[in-house]
């Protein structure tokens, strides 16, 4: 954190602040604080908590997001099925998510205007979550991302990874029936 050079300026009963045009690059992300400064003197305020900016890979800034799920797993289950498998830190959340999205990827890029499959978040349950998507083409290899979306500020975390599975036509058979015998005495 660069503190000797500040990006802009407020008075106290300032609500927002415009800082002047930044040059953030696509794809990263920003961190900033606010600190009070005395009037009469250069002494400044501990910092206050910080603040996020993100910039998606268009240069436009992202609104205020979920964590980033982690830990993608895709294990093919049954005939054209997949079942994704993630993880989501709950812990320090700036925005709590209302959805996850997830983005299937058949060959030819993934379609961030419109996901293929959600799943309603809720808290708890150790921050696991689970999710089977049917009707997919055996033989054919699908790459899957997962990103935690809220709907109320709009924002939804850029995805981190993705991960790859190909559907089977026929899903795992079961075990044998044991043969059970009981001895009379």
């Amino acid at each position: 954190m660069n503190y000797t050079t500040p990006v802009g300026t407020m008075d106290l009963a300032d609500t927002q602040v415009t800082i002047p045009a930044q040059n953030l690059t696509p794809g990263t992300r920003w961190v900033y604080v606010r600190r009070r400064k005395a009037s009469d003197c250069s002494v400044e305020s501990p910092d206050s908590p910080s603040c996020e900016v993100r910039i998606a890979d268009d240069g436009d800034m992202i609104p205020d997001a979920p964590n980033t799920p982690s830990n993608l797993m895709a294990e093919p289950i049954a005939a054209g099925s997949i079942r994704l498998r993630w993880r989501y830190c709950e812990i320090r959340q700036a925005v709590t998510p209302t959805a996850f999205r997830i983005y299937i990827d058949s060959g030819s890029g993934f379609n961030f205007a419109t996901p293929s499959s959600t799943l309603t978040y809720s808290f708890g349950g150790g921050g696991e979550f689970t999710k089977t998507i049917t009707g997919l083409t055996a033989g054919i290899r699908h790459r899957f991302c997962v990103r935690a979306y809220n709907g109320t500020t709009g924002g939804e975390t850029q995805n981190t990874n993705s991960v790859a599975a190909t559907p089977v036509s026929a899903g795992p058979t079961g075990l044998p029936t044991p043969i059970v015998s009981v001895e009379e005495e």
